[in-house]
């Protein structure tokens, strides 16, 4: 008797530590499982003001001491909120259809437009209103009332040169800037989607004619051009979103429904553990008494081995149920685990694409220096601080001399070297703290924060001189390239642009007194 005893109360003590594993480790998985859900929560928030709510909402359940009841209740809100977005799509995409048509209607209503062109927008007006409102349809739509527009604009232009008379000197030469800013605008747009997209034929064939120069209607030509390529990027990425969120979606969903079984399974197998464990003190107190009672010492020892008996398949029946609870808990966390990897290298990839987005938005993919889009945030950052704690800042523009000579001489593939070594040359010059950003065509701006007037003509002129220097050599010939250089500093009402025109200022002076120097203009 006192051996079944001592065993029963090992195997006891076997089935407390393995309860106590399964537990540790079912608290461990959920441990992980939240906190992916918390990092996860944090890679999709900004996309919604109600769904950076809730996920915040979500974030409190899972954090500290978790509170899965909640965080299911979470969850749930979470997919209806994704379903609602997808309704608000439609309606939007149904609102950009009414806006199409209005416009299309607007240019019938114009009593220069020909026959032709009106009949054209009748027909497509019709086809219009016969189409299913979403953003693939709504594209090529955007596309062909562009395409309208455009003839309508020729149109009218053709009837205006009939009618108008010679422009003046004046306003021929602000026709030709606002050409020249389009073009440089242009070029910048080329620059960026070039890169994202390097073997679109029309893109490279943009930019050398906008390189060579371009009539007005080439030029809106080349805009029609250079919006398509927008929206079809913009296309492209929306349907990458789409997937990724269609997938975190199911996920979600996925897991979700593996934690509510889980918390069911662990809910039920805790009722079966309490039942067991009450009809163990039963029976011991049932031992007790016997002993307590006992008189025959034969009678005592049959109703210990009864007691002990059912004691045994007590245990027999609570270590049988353990064994099935940890394999049902292993199978459940072992199909969370796999979803959720699967999930986090989607994320993962995702996330990386966002990433190389970033980069290619923010640098110029000749010169893999910093462009215009990275100057602007870093000159909104470097002015907070300017104006927060007052140290000094200062701005110059620096020009490439000549550089149109050197397309025409050597080429754009010369051109384009000449671009990349000077960009590689000014770096060297400048400090860590400094900031240099291709502005565009042959331009560049430097950023020197905490530098005054006085300590900024040293940087100036070594930049100059380590340009000069540079051993350019096309077709066997070495050849000599300088840069023009203006600049100014913030002074206390200054703002972006205020510096920025002194600096151009400077910069026009500079070549205006014969280039290859640098002026800094001290005015406020």
């Amino acid at each position: 008797m006192e051996f079944d005893s001592e065993a029963n109360t090992v195997r006891l003590d076997l089935s407390s530590q393995n309860q106590q594993k399964v537990l540790r480790s079912f608290k461990h998985q959920i441990d992980t499982l939240s906190q992916f859900i918390l990092r996860l929560s944090k890679f999709y928030e900004n996309v919604n003001p109600l769904l950076d709510k809730e996920l915040q909402v979500l974030r409190g359940h899972l954090g500290g001491k978790v509170n899965f009841t909640l965080a299911e209740v979470s969850i749930g809100k979470l997919t209806a909120l994704i379903m609602e977005n997808s309704d608000q799509v439609r309606q939007q995409n149904q609102k950009v259809q009414t806006l199409l048509e209005r416009a299309v209607k607007s240019l019938q209503e114009s009593s220069t437009l020909p026959a032709p062109l009106r009949q054209e927008t009748q027909s497509f007006l019709q086809t219009l209103r016969q189409s299913h409102a979403s953003l693939y349809s709504s594209l090529p739509h955007f596309e062909q009332v562009l395409s309208l527009c455009q003839k309508a604009l020729t149109n009218l232009e053709q009837r205006q040169r009939a009618q108008i008379p010679p422009v003046s000197e004046e306003n021929l030469h602000l026709a030709d800037e606002l050409h020249q800013q389009i073009t440089d605008e242009l070029k910048a747009l080329i620059t960026q989607l070039g890169d994202s997209d390097s073997s679109d034929v029309d893109l490279v064939e943009i930019r050398n004619k906008l390189v060579r120069g371009l009539e007005h209607h080439e030029l809106l030509e080349c805009c029609l051009i250079i919006i398509r390529a927008i929206l079809k990027d913009v296309l492209q990425e929306r349907k990458h979103a789409e997937r990724f969120i269609s997938g975190l979606h199911k996920t979600l969903t996925n897991v979700s429904q593996t934690v509510g079984d889980s918390l069911q399974s662990s809910q039920a197998s805790y009722q079966e553990k309490i039942e067991h464990s009450t009809a163990l003190r039963q029976h011991i107190q049932g031992i007790e008494i016997a002993i307590d009672e006992a008189v025959d010492l034969a009678l005592l020892k049959q109703q210990a081995n009864e007691y002990l008996g059912k004691m045994s398949a007590t245990l027999d029946r609570r270590e049988k149920a353990d064994q099935e609870e940890q394999l049902q808990l292993m199978n459940l966390l072992r199909e969370m685990k796999d979803q959720l990897t699967h999930l986090e290298q989607e994320t993962n990839e995702y996330k990386q694409r966002l990433l190389q987005q970033k980069y290619h938005s923010h640098h110029d993919p000749l010169t893999q220096i910093p462009n215009r889009n990275a100057y602007n945030d870093r000159i909104e950052l470097e002015y907070r601080r300017w104006k927060r704690y007052g140290a000094d800042l200062s701005l110059a523009l620096v020009d490439i001399d000549h550089f149109k000579s050197i397309n025409d001489n050597y080429g754009h593939a010369g051109g384009d070297k000449t671009l990349q070594v000077i960009a590689q040359h000014i770096s060297k010059c400048l400090r860590s703290t400094d900031f240099m950003a291709r502005w565009g065509g042959e331009e560049f701006i430097v950023l020197f924060p905490q530098t005054s007037l006085e300590e900024l003509e040293k940087p100036l002129e070594q930049i100059r001189q380590q340009v000069e220097r540079i051993p350019f050599k096309f077709k066997d010939r070495s050849v000599t390239i300088t840069v023009s250089i203006g600049a100014a500093s913030f002074v206390s009402s200054d703002d972006v642009d205020s510096v920025f025109e002194r600096a151009d200022r400077a910069l026009y002076d500079a070549k205006r007194q014969g280039r290859n120097r640098w002026l800094i203009n001290k005015g406020s």
